[in-house]
C-alpha cells in the first residue's frame, strides 16, 4: 500500500505540472482557461499510475535468497530465485539471503568484515575473574522456514537482533561462568565452545534458522590476572630448572662414580691378568725346566748305558795297558810279592 500511496501522490503531481504547462501555453496573453488542462492532466496521472503498476508488477529474486510475497499483509507465496509476476501495489516482497551470514563479536565491530558485527561479551569465571569473550556465528536462514520467520520474526536485520545476537550473547554469558579461569587462559575452550553450540544449534533450529558454525576465538583477561598467571609460571618454571639442575648433578655424581668404579674393575682385572700371565710363564718355564732336565737324564743315562755296554773285557784290559805306568803293583804281606803282568791283563779263569 504504501508504493500505492507514493505512486498516487508522484502521478497527482505529474499531472498538475502538465496541466499548467498546457494552460499557460495556451493562455497567449488572454485569462488563463483551467478546463483546457484537465484533459492532459488526467491522461499524464493514467500513464504514470500505469508506468508504475508495470514497474511494480515483476520482481527478480538473486540467487542465494528467496523472497517472501505478502498481499495486503498477509503471506500468499514464496519466489526462488529468478523473475516473478505479482500485483502491482498490492503484493510486497521480503528478501531474506539463504546463503551463510556472519555475526562476529570484537572489540573494534568498525573493523570487521563480517554481515554483523557487535561488541565482545563481558562476563566472569566460576572463580569469580573478569573476562571478555570474541566469538563468531555463522548461520543460514532455512529457505522453507520463509514464510514462518516473516510472520515471527520479521526482516532478516530483525532475524539477527532477535535470535543471533541475543541468544548467542545470553549462553556465552551464562556457559562460561562454569569453568573456572585456569581452564580458559590455558586455551582449552572446546569444551566451552561445543556446550555453547549445542544450546545455539537448538535454538536456531526452533526459529528456523540451521547453525553452521560457532567459535569461541579469543578470552580476554584482565592485565592483574595476566600478571599472575606470568609470575606463577616464572616461579614454576624456576622450580623445574632447580629440579633439573638437581637431577643433574645426581646423575654427574652417579657417572663419576660409574667411571670410577669401572677403573677400579679395570686395574683389577689387569693386575689379575698380570699375576696370572706371570704364574702361566712361571709354570711353563717350571715345566721347560724339568723336559730340560729329564731330557739330559736320559741322555746321560743312555750314555751311561751305551758307555756300559761298550765296557767288554777286551776294551778293559786294552785300557789297563793304556794306563799302566810300567811298574808292577806290590802286594803287601809276611812276604814282598810282585804281581806279574800276567796276573794283571791276564782274563781270570773260573776256579
Amino acid at each position: 500500500m504504501t508504493q500505492l500511496f507514493f505512486g498516487l501522490i508522484l502521478a497527482v503531481v505529474v499531472a498538475v505540472g502538465v496541466a499548467a504547462t498546457v494552460i499557460g501555453t495556451n493562455a497567449h496573453g488572454r485569462q488563463p482557461d483551467a478546463r483546457r488542462g484537465v484533459v492532459p492532466a488526467i491522461a499524464t496521472f493514467i500513464l504514470v499510475l500505469v508506468v508504475i503498476a508495470g514497474v511494480n508488477s515483476y520482481t527478480v529474486v538473486q540467487a542465494g535468497s528467496v523472497a517472501v510475497v505478502k498481499r495486503l499483509g498477509q503471506v500468499v507465496t514464496v519466489f526462488e530465485p529468478g523473475l516473478h509476476w505479482k500485483l502491482p501495489f498490492l503484493d510486497a516482497t521480503v528478501v531474506y539471503r539463504t546463503q551463510e551470514i556472519v555475526y562476529e563479536t570484537s572489540d573494534n565491530p568498525g573493523a570487521s568484515n563480517a554481515d554483523y558485527s557487535d561488541y565482545q561479551v563481558d562476563t566472569a569465571t566460576s572463580d569469580g575473574q573478569q573476562i571478555t569473550a570474541r566469538y563468531t556465528v555463522r548461520f543460514r536462514i532455512r529457505p522453507q522456514e520463509a514464510a514462518s520467520i516473516v510472520n515471527d520474526l520479521g526482516t532478516e536485520a530483525e532475524v539477527v537482533e532477535k535470535i543471533v545476537k541475543q541468544n548467542s550473547r545470553v549462553w556465552v554469558r551464562t556457559l562460561l561462568r562454569n569453568y573456572e579461569a585456569s581452564q580458559l587462559y590455558s586455551g582449552d575452550i572446546r569444551e566451552a565452545q561445543d556446550a555453547i553450540t549445542v544450546q545455539l544449534r537448538s535454538d536456531f533450529e526452533a526459529e528456523g534458522l540451521e547453525l553452521l558454525f560457532f567459535g569461541l576465538r579469543q578470552i580476554g583477561f584482565t592485565e592483574a590476572y595476566k600478571q599472575a598467571v606470568e609470575n606463577k609460571q616464572i616461579e614454576a618454571e624456576n622450580i623445574i630448572t632447580k629440579q633439573n639442575l638437581a637431577r643433574q648433578a645426581e646423575f654427574e655424581k652417579k657417572r663419576i662414580i660409574t667411571e670410577a668404579q669401572a677403573e677400579a674393575e679395570k686395574q683389577r682385572l689387569e693386575r689379575i691378568g698380570v699375576a696370572q700371565g706371570q704364574a702361566e710363564s712361571i709354570k711353563l718355564q717350571a715345566e721347560a725346566g724339568a723336559s730340560a732336565t729329564l731330557v739330559k737324564a736320559k741322555a746321560q743315562a743312555k750314555a751311561n748305558r751305551l758307555i756300559a755296554e761298550s765296557l767288554t773285557p777286551e776294551v778293559i784290559n786294552w785300557q789297563a795297558v793304556n794306563q799302566w805306568s810300567g811298574q808292577y803293583p806290590t802286594v803287601l804281606g809276611n812276604s814282598s810279592q810282585f804281581i806279574l803282568p800276567g796276573d794283571l791283563f791276564g782274563v781270570p779263569t773260573s776256579p
